[in-house]
């Protein structure tokens, strides 16, 4: 379309009378009015759209059996019937420009008529995602995942004889990223866990992928046979014991599956996967695979008990817990508790066989988490005690206690305590705690009372609480038991 046929051809009569800084504007009024009209003179109307969880493997998009690509196609001449035409695909953004040739492989024309609306999805454009028919990109990268970033999925129309533009490049803006897999909680790496009567280990991980639905878990336990190597590498080297799928984040591994042995190791991780006919690869990091948890089934092994927290100063503390007979040695771990902690902060640990240890160099008014692991059996790993809080006080003041005493780690029985009176006794971690001033109910509490510490010839500490949650056994069961100050 020429601009001559846009401007009704008086307008030059006129225009020699129009102020000279006038006619630029006129200029470009006129060549934006053509290329608006040039557009809408496109037959085809075109509108892509991505399904999440969006796979970032190209190679997913012609061998998944769900739709995750939508294509709607639009002839606007009603008039038109039976129009055949054919695409161009192309994906831009962080530094990656891929399209489909102009010839694709193993095709058919695509069929549209005027004014009726037609669907289309990745299952009916396979041969548009197959490496043979792109370019700008390699095999190598085709079978692995695109970089995380924001790309631009979009489409063209043409006409399948003559190669005629019919559409305009229409685009789906997508922020494509790798999800990170599942964190190991329970058992903790290193741990041992005892053998009972009747079967019962806990396994529990924490998801943490944010675009990605109908996550299922692929978990797999295995012995470790050979002890003298990273337990890591034993665990790649072991056939599977034990394996199983489940959506849910936690596993109790009962007396029905196949018995541990007493004395020996055993690695466990979880994969993440998505179980809607795209492959798992595409959504997660390491291939949707946790990291490797190992821990040590031995006979009765607690975990130190009686455990406090008493502060030295603005800068150290001293962790003391009750001796135990079946203990060979003890290892205390602690951190700053921060957000991040509850995924992946680092413990500083410290062995040791007595049953004190003081933490020097540490922040003044800084809340610390802590626990003390026990070791039954000789290279065998640790049973940990729940995790415990303490905080450094502000300034220098006399030696006190100063720490929180937590629930037990894992506790069944979730029906709340409806009512708590003066007197009553409820477990708060290893310690009981005798009730002295009392407000709330429906499980929620708030008050006063004391503890008994064995290992200090029974000395009565006091003890705060407030809003924490007791269950019908009255075990504490959320929030935190605090020390309030040393007694006389």
């Amino acid at each position: 379309m020429t601009i001559r046929k846009l401007i009704p051809c008086q307008a030059s009569r006129w225009s020699a009378f129009m102020p000279k800084f006038l006619r630029p504007v006129l200029w470009i009024l006129i060549l934006f009015h053509g290329s608006v009209l040039s557009a809408q003179l496109f037959p085809v109307q075109v509108a892509p759209q991505l399904v999440p969880p969006y796979s970032l493997k190209l190679s997913h998009y012609s061998t998944t059996t769900s739709e995750k690509l939508l294509l709607n196609l639009l002839l606007t001449d009603v008039n038109e019937s039976d129009l055949q035409v054919r695409l161009r695909f192309s994906i831009s953004g962080n530094s990656v420009r891929i399209q489909s040739r102009n010839y694709v492989q193993n095709t058919a024309p695509i069929q549209i008529t005027g004014g009726v609306p037609l669907r289309l999805s990745n299952l009916d454009l396979r041969p548009y995602f197959d490496f043979q028919n792109l370019e700008g990109i390699t095999l190598n990268e085709y079978n692995k995942p695109l970089p995380s970033g924001l790309y631009q999925f979009c489409f063209e129309v043409f006409d399948w004889a003559t190669g005629r533009p019919l559409s305009v490049k229409k685009c789906y803006p997508v922020y494509l990223f790798l999800n990170d897999p599942p964190f190991l909680n329970l058992p903790q790496r290193g741990a041992q866990v005892p053998a009972k009567e009747l079967q019962n280990i806990i396994f529990q991980w924490t998801p943490r992928h944010v675009n990605a639905t109908g996550v299922e878990y692929a978990f797999e336990l295995r012995e470790l046979w050979d002890t003298q190597v990273d337990p890591q590498t034993a665990f790649l080297a072991s056939p599977v014991l034990y394996q199983t799928t489940s959506f849910a984040n936690t596993l109790l591994y009962g007396p029905g599956e196949t018995s541990l042995l007493e004395g020996k190791n055993y690695g466990w991780r979880v994969r993440a996967v998505v179980s809607d006919g795209i492959s798992k690869a595409a959504v997660f990091k390491n291939d949707g695979y946790s990291e490797i948890f190992y821990f040590s089934y031995t006979g009765q092994c607690e975990a130190p008990q009686y455990i406090l927290a008493k502060s030295e100063g603005t800068t150290s503390e001293k962790i003391t817990w009750q001796t135990n007979p079946n203990h060979l040695s003890y290892q205390v771990q602690f951190r700053k508790a921060e957000a991040g902690n509850a995924n992946n902060g680092v413990w500083f640990e410290s062995e040791l066989v007595e049953t004190t240890k003081e933490l020097f160099f540490l922040e003044k008014a800084t809340t610390y988490e802590y626990r003390v692991g026990g070791q039954c059996m000789q290279n065998g790993g640790y049973s940990y005690s729940a995790i415990h809080t303490f905080t450094t006080p502000s300034h220098e003041t006399a030696s006190e206690y100063n720490c929180g005493i937590p629930p037990e780690i894992i506790i069944t029985n979730q029906e709340l305590l409806q009512e708590l009176k003066v007197d009553d006794v409820f477990t708060a971690g290893d310690f009981e705690v005798t009730v002295k001033e009392v407000s709330g109910g429906n499980g929620s509490f708030s008050g006063r009372g004391f503890i008994v510490v064995p290992y200090l010839g029974n000395t009565k500490l006091s003890v705060g609480f407030d809003d924490i949650n007791i269950n019908t056994d009255k075990q504490l069961t959320d929030g935190f038991v605090a020390t309030e100050y040393t007694p006389e």
